[in-house]
């Protein structure tokens, strides 16, 4: 079946499929597995332009060594002097915002209603409905 929505409603289709993953059902886990793999291929793009640098990685773990120790005083001046790479890191995230606003058209396949496990829960399904058939 062919979807067409916002790259960031694959993104929450994918963590709905993740969830279910371990669920029982040959057929059901098949699908599911498929439809990961299929989503994960599609967004590894975005995923690859969401992740943070190194140098940005380095700075929040000093930031969060200073906020465990509420010292707010030191979190500010630290702020302050890695004042560029915490902009370079609003203006990466926005751009992922506007890319997971774009629309995808991706080939899924479906999952039939007599497949589904019987353990599933009904938030289970309202995170995967969109390609429930």
């Amino acid at each position: 079946m062919k979807v067409k929505m916002k790259n960031g409603e694959f993104v929450e289709l994918f963590n709905g499929l993740t969830a279910v993953k371990n669920l029982k059902g040959v057929k059901f886990g098949l699908l599911v597995s498929k439809n990961i793999r299929i989503i994960q291929e599609e967004l590894k793009d975005i995923e690859e332009a969401s992740k943070p640098t190194e140098k940005f990685l380095e700075l929040s773990q000093k930031m969060q060594v200073l906020m465990n120790q509420k010292d707010d005083e030191a979190i500010a001046k630290l702020e302050e002097e890695n004042k560029e790479l915490v902009e370079e890191r609003k203006v990466q995230l926005s751009e992922i915002d506007k890319l997971l606003l774009e629309e995808t058209e991706i080939e899924l396949h479906a999952i039939p209603e007599d497949c589904l496990p019987t353990d599933i829960t009904g938030e289970q399904i309202i995170n995967i409905d969109k390609i429930i058939e």
